[in-house]
């Protein structure tokens, strides 16, 4: 047993065309969709890589921080416990001057370590015995302290250091008495150069930033800093005023106030300490390698989809020219069929034409047993005029009287067809006699409007001599008969002095 396989039938150079087309955009489509695809994916990868790269840098700066204030702090407590139980005397300050400057040499960061009484006034520090006549007590964090009996660490805002004139971060503790006096202040001081130069070790890039800052957004240090640091405050920034009321930690995309630079951010607060520290690298840092691999991208997809509309514009224009040469064809093959039905000369259906049309009318006169009729017409004396006129005006002459025919012969199962020479015929389709008498009657009269002078013709203009025969016997074979019959018909007019019809 054999299988036979269903055949694909040929495209025509139109489906084809359309096809082409239809695949190159396609492809075209597919390749920038593919590429857009890409494009957001390594997008997103690019913002997930730099938040995990500000998340560490915060959670390194967030450590160096903590590791600092909390030596600090045990070191402050220590002195608040001593300053309590052991008191302030002379011999007691003198002790914890010199513990002070040996505690600052062991704890990184901190570059003074002070102690004063209830009053502001310095008791003891860690620099020299000749610092002991100034007074802080108009100082934020000391009034703090006074108004408050919070035992907790408190880290304030910064300050000029009146030793040293540098810029410090104080962190300091309350100190009282056994009853809970308020007794003074115990106070380190951080220079903000310090965490100037750790920020300086943080892989950020130009643009980026890095800070710490009081939860009320006042900032202690930055990367890369700014003039007025003392006096900027950053909490109408979105770190603070939409990000942490809402979680302690976090990435973001923020446009900074500071410098208006968008970046992208990670930020936490620090736990057990008013402090946040955040870190951003710019998003124009971030995103200048995806854009070099966007340009080389979108370059590639673009020299592909020209490469693809060029040899598919080569396709195109070549079935555009075989949709053309089939056209041609087809019109030539029409023009081809019209020249083997139609006569040249007149335009009128040619012999073979009506001998197929005669052929195809009487079989169907004979299935239906309907009415039948034929003329046959023939210009009266058309020698004598070829002979007068000339046979450029005889085809002039026969072109006139075909059209005066046509013009007649309206019904669109009528045939009208040179017969040969001057003679013409009629196919007349169910129509009895009268109504074909009828027509050949309109035909003559319409000829003799016509008015083509005829000098050789006793009537002085063209005239023409018509047979008409109709029968609603037909049978199979007698059409060849029927002609016979309109041909005897057409002499018989001529014999009678022409310019008339017989039937």
């Amino acid at each position: 047993m054999t299988l036979s396989l269903p055949i694909s039938p040929r495209l025509t150079p139109k489906a084809l065309s359309l096809s082409l087309i239809g695949f190159i955009l396609l492809v075209c489509f597919s390749l920038i969709l593919a590429t857009a695809w890409q494009m957001v994916q390594s997008s997103g990868e690019r913002v997930d890589a730099a938040k995990i790269t500000v998340s560490n840098i915060v959670l390194a700066a967030e450590q160096q921080a903590r590791d600092t204030m909390l030596q600090a702090d045990n070191t402050l407590r220590d002195l608040a416990e001593r300053v309590a139980h052991d008191g302030s005397g002379p011999d007691q300050q003198e002790r914890l001057a010199k513990l002070m400057a040996r505690q600052v040499n062991d704890i990184e960061g901190v570059q003074g370590i002070f102690i004063f009484d209830a009053q502001g006034n310095w008791m003891a520090n860690s620099f020299s015995e000749g610092l002991q006549t100034k007074n802080n007590g108009d100082r934020a964090y000391f009034r703090y302290h006074r108004e408050h009996d919070d035992q907790s660490i408190h880290v304030g805002s910064i300050v000029e250091s009146r030793t040293t004139g540098d810029m410090v971060i104080p962190i300091s503790r309350r100190i009282q008495t056994a009853d809970g006096a308020f007794a003074g202040v115990a106070l380190a001081t951080v220079p903000v150069s310090y965490f100037q130069s750790f920020f300086k070790r943080m892989d950020v890039d130009d643009a980026g930033v890095i800070f710490l800052a009081l939860d009320n957004g006042e900032l202690l240090a930055r990367r890369p800093t700014v003039a007025a640091l003392m006096t900027t405050n950053l909490s109408k920034g979105e770190i603070f005023s939409r990000y942490l009321p809402q979680s302690d930690s976090g990435t973001a995309i923020i446009k900074s106030i500071v410098d208006g630079i968008e970046r992208i951010y990670a930020y936490r607060r620090l736990a057990g300490l008013p402090i946040v520290a955040a870190a951003g690298v710019s998003y124009e840092h971030v995103f200048a390698p995806w854009w070099s691999y966007v340009y080389q991208s979108v370059a590639l997809v673009g020299s592909i989809i020209l490469a693809l509309a060029f040899l598919g514009g080569l396709l195109y224009r070549q079935i555009q020219q075989l949709l053309v040469a089939e056209r041609e064809l087809k019109i030539i093959r029409k023009e081809l069929e019209v020249i083997a039905h139609t006569d040249g000369l007149t335009s009128l259906a040619n012999r073979r034409s009506f001998d197929l049309a005669m052929d195809k009318e009487w079989k169907r006169a004979t299935r239906n047993q309907t009415s039948i009729s034929v003329i046959l017409l023939d210009i009266d004396l058309f020698k004598q005029y070829n002979d007068h006129c000339g046979h450029l005006s005889g085809d002039d002459c026969l072109v006139h009287v075909a059209n005066i025919i046509a013009a007649n012969v309206n019904r669109p199962g009528d045939v009208a067809a040179r017969y040969g020479g001057e003679e013409f015929v009629v196919l007349l389709p169910d129509t009895e006699v009268a109504g074909a008498v009828m027509v050949a009657e309109n035909i003559r009269l319409s000829l003799l409007n016509a008015n083509i002078p005829h000098s050789a013709s006793p009537f002085g203009i063209v005239t023409i001599s018509s047979g008409v025969v109709s029968t609603c016997k037909t049978r199979e074979g007698d059409h060849k008969e029927f002609l016979l019959k309109a041909d005897r018909l057409l002499y018989a007019a001529k014999s009678k002095g022409r310019n008339r019809v017989e039937s």
